[in-house]
């Protein structure tokens, strides 16, 4: 089975809902019925217009509820964009907890479980650089690894 690939507009929806930490069938079913008051209070962005979100996946076709359950990919993801996923999926900010220089965004600190998702949410156009090379004892760690993210084609 392929990757679902989702838009920005989509795929921030996606992120904005799952960070209300909600199971992923309650949150399909508020989504379906575009009842939101089980999920507005607890959302990172919760002035996000959900209805014109879910409108914009409508109309291109992309299937966020398959992409709740099992993840996706960005067909496209800008730097802004890459920062925003940065903070709905991993809590991190650009200055708080990581530089930003032009393009590229270094010192981001993530889990080896993170950084594969990571990897594998924006692959498409951006190289995930680990800055830090753990000793053999890592596989097991639970510190986070330093990375760099770099715009693929510049």
């Amino acid at each position: 089975m392929s990757t679902i690939q989702l838009s920005i507009p989509v795929g921030l929806l996606v992120e904005n809902v799952l960070t209300s930490g909600e199971a992923a069938d309650d949150i399909i079913q508020c989504l379906h019925q575009r009842d939101y008051t089980q999920l507005l209070p607890k959302l990172k962005e919760p002035t996000m217009n959900l209805d014109d979100r879910l409108q914009t996946a409508a109309e291109v076709g992309e299937d966020w509820e398959t992409a709740i359950r099992l993840g996706y990919e960005f067909k496209f993801l800008h730097i802004n964009g890459l920062k925003r996923l940065l903070d709905f999926r991993f809590g991190q900010k650009v200055e708080r907890d990581y530089v930003q220089e032009n393009l590229s965004l270094h010192k981001v600190q993530l889990h080896k479980q993170e950084l594969e998702l990571l990897r594998s949410m924006i692959s498409r156009q951006w190289d995930v650089v680990v800055l830090e090379e753990k000793d053999e004892q890592s596989e097991q760690s639970t510190s986070p690894i330093m990375v760099s993210i770099q715009l693929k084609y510049q």
